[in-house]
């Protein structure tokens, strides 16, 4: 099947320029579906690999986070049909094949990372999920080997903190915990307090009060967990600190560990792909099984609510400069081809 594709190119690393052009012809594998894309999210990935050499060969295809509709599917996917909407993780930053990035008109995604979306979510709110979803699950039921989501969890008696509840990977990560039957500890700006509570959170802490951590131990015990949403030299090294107080030996992170630990502490690495291509199982269940149903339901919320920026494909290298300069409960989308 062959479609006309049109493709934001980076022609070389570390360079900030990007130019749109024919983009590559899609070809999926068996267990692959090709996404007509109308919506596209910008991620902090997407400007950090503008700024400094990286593993990918150039010229390539940036963006990770998709939705739109399926107009063709991999001859072993049965999870899927023509025509439906969906959104989807795009892995082409673990693959390096250039159908499988967000940038484009028609992109391509492993069908472990690729999620329904239900008719009572517009498509623009669907494609702030797919990374967010994806960064969450691996450090909650990965790397924490938590227990997966419920629609009706029980408590399992734990405490989580999430460090950084407001941003777009907090917001899922707060979801998935209190699917699991946690209760969330969460710290946002204290403007971010009634989003982070909607989404499950129970405890909720102004990060910029300077007894915050005092504050964050008197509800923390040994055997809690410590996720880091933020993962900035300074919210690793202060979250880290907090594990060992509450006698615990890793904090885990969704940025690479780069930085000195207390002794005792390791940071474990949440690396966003995992869920589709090492723990397969983990992805059938929540991308096809749990988060549609929980959507569908309103017990999943697709947060924090898009910045809408119409124009196409043109207006993603703007896009990714308006991230570049910060937000705050917000995520930067593209509309790339309307619904």
């Amino acid at each position: 099947m062959a479609f006309e594709n049109k493709a934001v190119w980076a022609p070389a690393p570390n360079s900030r320029v990007l130019e749109v052009g024919p983009g590559p012809s899609p070809n999926p594998t068996e267990n692959e579906v090709v996404i007509k894309v109308a919506y596209v999210a910008i991620n902090p990935a997407d400007h950090k690999l503008q700024e400094g050499t990286n593993h990918l060969s150039y010229p390539c295809i940036y963006g990770t986070d998709v939705a739109g509709t399926i107009v063709q599917l991999g001859s072993k996917v049965t999870q899927f049909e023509l025509g439906q909407r969906v959104t989807g993780h795009c892995d082409s930053l673990l693959t390096q094949k250039p159908t499988n990035a967000a940038f484009q008109l028609y992109s391509t995604c492993i069908e472990h990372l690729v999620s329904v979306v239900p008719d009572s979510l517009p498509l623009v709110n669907a494609a702030v999920l797919p990374v967010s979803v994806d960064t969450a699950i691996t450090a909650l039921y990965i790397n924490l080997k938590l227990p997966l989501p419920s629609l009706n969890p029980s408590p399992i008696g734990k405490r989580i903190l999430v460090w950084g509840g407001s941003s777009s990977v907090g917001c899922s990560a707060i979801q998935f915990a209190a699917a699991s039957g946690l209760e969330v500890v969460t710290t946002a700006s204290t403007a971010n307090h009634g989003l982070v509570k909607s989404l499950g959170a129970t405890h909720v802490f102004d990060y910029k009060e300077s007894d915050v951590v005092d504050r964050l131990l008197d509800l923390l015990k040994p055997g809690d967990h410590v996720l880091d949403c933020i993962s900035t030299q300074v919210t690793q090294t202060t979250c880290a600190d907090i594990v060992k107080k509450i006698q615990g030996d890793t904090v885990v992170v969704v940025d690479f560990p780069r930085w000195t630990l207390p002794d005792g502490v390791e940071a474990s690495f949440a690396i966003c792909v995992n869920a589709g291509h090492q723990f397969p199982e983990i992805g059938d269940y929540v991308w096809h099984k749990f988060l549609p149903a929980a959507l569908a339901a309103g017990k999943f919320q697709a947060k924090p609510d898009p910045r809408l920026i119409e124009g196409g494909l043109e207006k993603i290298p703007g896009a990714i400069d308006l991230l570049r300069e910060g937000v705050s409960a917000t995520k930067i989308v593209v509309e790339i081809l309307a619904e």
